[in-house]
C-alpha cells in the first residue's frame, strides 16, 4: 500500500515530520481511533480493530493505531494486529497490523496547516460520537498551562516544600543536633526540630488522601472526558501537577477548556 507523497513544489523538513509523527503517537493515538471510527470522509474500519477500548470510548490502549507516516494528501496509520489479539500477535511477532491510509479532504495547502487540519477531524469525529459518549462534544484538550504566578506557583511550591520535608524527616536527616534542627530551632519553629517532625508526620496521611483523590477526580473529569490520552505526556504533566497542588490544577485545565470553548464558537 502506497504511503503519503508529499506534494510537488512543498518540501517537508525531515526532522519536523518525526516530531509530528513522535507527538501524534505520544499523545493521540486516542484521537487517531476517533477520525478512523467516527470521521465521516474516512472508509469505515471495524470496531473489533478496537475492542479493548470500546467504540467511541476515550481511554486511550495499547490497540490504538500508530502513526507510521504523514504528507500533505493524506497519513497513515497502522492499525492492530486483530481485535482479539495484542500488537506482535498472530504476525510474526513484529507487530504490523493492518496498514490505513487516511486521506486529507481536500489536501493541505502547505506543511504548516498539518496540526489545524488534524485537530479539525479529531473534533468532526467526536463530534459525531453517540451523545452519550462524545462527553465534552467538539473540545479535546491537548496542551498543558504551567503554574500561574504568583498565587499557582505558591502553592505548588508550598506543597513541593512540604513533600520534601517529609522526605528529610524519614531520611533522619532533622534529628536532634543536624543542620536542620538547628536551622528550625533558630529560626523559633513552635516546639523545633520535634515540633517540626511532629507536625510533618501528623499531616501526611490527609495530605496524602486529599491529593491522591484530587488527582483520580481530575482524571475522571477532566483528563477523560476531554480527550486527553491516559500515559501521555500532556496526562503526565497534568497527573504530576494536581497531585502537587491539587485545586489550582483543576482551575488552569478549566481556562483551557473555556479557551477552547470560545474557539470553537468563533469559527461557526
Amino acid at each position: 500500500m502506497s504511503v503519503p507523497q508529499d506534494q510537488v513544489g512543498e518540501n517537508i523538513p525531515p526532522a519536523q515530520k518525526a516530531r509530528t509523527i513522535a507527538h501524534m503517537n505520544a499523545d493521540h493515538r486516542a484521537d487517531m481511533r476517533h477520525i478512523l471510527l467516527h470521521y465521516g470522509a474516512v472508509p469505515p474500519v471495524p470496531p473489533s480493530y478496537f475492542s479493548s477500548a470500546g467504540d467511541g470510548g476515550d481511554e486511550g490502549n495499547d490497540r490504538d493505531p500508530l502513526m507510521l507516516d504523514i504528507g500533505l494528501e493524506s497519513f497513515t496509520v497502522r492499525l492492530p494486529s486483530s481485535g482479539g489479539e495484542a500488537p506482535g500477535a498472530g504476525d510474526g511477532g513484529n507487530g504490523s497490523g493492518s496498514v490505513h491510509v487516511v486521506a486529507f479532504d481536500p489536501p493541505l495547502s502547505s506543511w504548516g496547516e498539518r496540526r489545524e487540519r488534524l485537530v479539525e477531524m479529531t473534533r468532526a469525529a467526536r463530534d459525531a460520537l453517540p451523545s452519550s459518549s462524545a462527553g465534552a462534544g467538539t473540545v479535546v484538550v491537548d496542551e498543558y498551562m504551567a503554574p500561574r504566578v504568583p498565587y499557582d506557583l505558591a502553592v505548588f511550591l508550598a506543597v513541593l516544600f512540604y513533600y520534601l520535608s517529609f522526605a528529610l524527616v524519614r531520611a533522619g536527616l532533622v534529628a536532634p543536633g543536624s543542620l536542620a534542627a538547628r536551622g528550625l530551632e533558630a529560626a523559633r519553629f513552635p516546639g523545633g526540630a520535634a515540633g517540626f517532625r511532629w507536625l510533618v508526620d501528623t499531616i501526611f496521611v490527609p495530605v496524602l488522601g486529599i491529593h491522591i483523590t484530587e488527582t483520580w477526580w481530575l482524571e475522571r473529569s477532566r483528563l477523560r472526558r476531554f480527550g486527553v490520552r491516559r500515559g501521555s505526556r500532556v496526562w503526565w504533566l497534568w497527573v504530576g501537577s494536581v497531585f502537587i497542588e491539587g485545586a489550582m490544577a483543576f482551575k488552569r485545565f478549566d481556562i483551557i477548556v473555556e479557551r477552547l470553548k470560545r474557539d470553537d464558537k468563533k469559527k461557526q
